[in-house]
């Protein structure tokens, strides 16, 4: 095994759209996958360990995220790789990873003062915000099989339209963003009704506990504070989160998404790069518009015949394809919930208190141990 050098502290798999990746070990030399259609494998060369996302973006790659290689157990699969979402524009690009963090800090500052109303909900937004960001690993995991499989088998085409178990797998994996991701903006309705809400009386002792709950209660805020502007208008019609709650409605109550409408198959497209090279690439496309499929779909019109399913299929392999890639569409998502987390954090009651040992902690004797 290779050991790190002082002066590169990590391996790095760097996540890429439509499931291509550029792999980093403990020297210069990036890797780009897959190879393009000629063999070719195509590589960077940077001169030092920060230069890589600055390189890969320079070539016209946009990083989603980055598995980093520290240690020898995360090498062997002793324990999980240790994932970081990407996002540039952000005061830190690691975004997700800070707020899961000052969450649980802010869970361990009413812990400490006896607010335990604050130290229950803290947490389990520093826990959500955790899971999402799981979850789009294993989107773009999914995404790679599928890449993966299409070059191994020689059926890539770019253009081509196709369906497999990976197809499945991927929406599968979307679906676990989707209704996590409304998890976490729940539990975020719940903390504003508690410590964000600038007019507690429009409440009237009651408690909400859903995005849902809590629409009832916004339009009658006559003087919204900035967070509640933004919350307002993100789930607003048109609102990024109203759009992303009718995704998780269409899972919950009507349909599996991989079957929500007739862009089920996926596709096969490239990613232009800096110097004439192409890299293959997938998308599985989401419906454009999940509101009007849950409302067809409860109007009874999808038990018209079967003729109908299934010219679904026929359009689907002829027609045009929907925008929305599904990789993409959860990066997005998860980057504006974590703006969302940063604002709602600054109405926290009590500010993130980082936890400290101290001798009346320790009961018995422990030991450090370098591994």
């Amino acid at each position: 095994m290779v050991v790190p050098r002082s002066d590169w502290p990590a391996a790095r798999t760097v996540h890429l759209p439509g499931g291509c990746r550029a792999r980093n070990g403990f020297d210069q030399t990036v890797i780009l996958e897959p190879s393009v259609a000629s063999g070719k494998q195509l590589t960077l060369q940077i001169p030092h360990y920060h230069d890589l996302f600055p390189s890969l973006a320079k070539v016209g790659l946009e990083p989603i995220g980055c598995d980093f290689v520290s240690h020898p157990h995360e090498a062997q699969g002793i324990v999980p790789p240790n994932w970081m979402p990407f996002y540039p524009s952000f005061s830190t690009p690691w975004p997700c990873i800070e707020e899961a963090d000052n969450w649980t800090f802010i869970g361990q500052a009413g812990w400490a003062n006896k607010n335990h109303a604050l130290w229950d909900i803290a947490r389990r937004i520093s826990h959500q915000v955790r899971v999402c960001t799981w979850r789009l690993r294993e989107v773009s995991q999914s995404y790679k099989d599928q890449l993966h499989a299409q070059v191994a088998r020689g059926d890539f085409k770019v253009g081509g339209r196709f369906k497999d178990a990976f197809t499945w797998h991927g929406y599968l994996s979307m679906q676990g963003f989707f209704l996590d991701a409304c998890v976490l903006r729940d539990y975020l309705a719940e903390f504003y009704s508690m410590y964000a809400c600038p007019e507690p009386e429009v409440l009237r002792g009651k408690q909400v506990t859903s995005m849902g709950g809590l629409c009832k209660v916004l339009d009658k805020i006559k003087n919204p504070n900035g967070v509640t502007t933004e919350l307002k208008d993100a789930i607003a019609e048109g609102g990024w989160l109203n759009l992303l709650g009718k995704y998780r409605d269409l899972v919950v109550h009507c349909v599996p998404l991989a079957r929500a409408d007739h862009s089920i198959m996926a596709l096969n497209t490239e990613f232009s790069l800096q110097g004439g090279h192409s890299l293959a690439a997938v998308s599985l496309p989401l419906p454009d518009d999940p509101g009007s499929i849950s409302k067809s779909r409860s109007a009874g019109k999808h038990l018209k015949a079967l003729e109908d399913e299934l010219s679904l299929f026929v359009e689907a392999s002829r027609g045009s394809s929907p925008s929305t890639d599904g990789l993409q569409y959860a990066y997005a998502s998860l980057g504006r919930l974590m703006k969302l987390v940063q604002s709602f954090r600054d109405s926290s009651p009590l500010a993130p208190e980082i936890p400290r040992l101290t001798q009346d902690d320790i009961i018995g004797e422990f030991t450090v141990v370098k591994a």
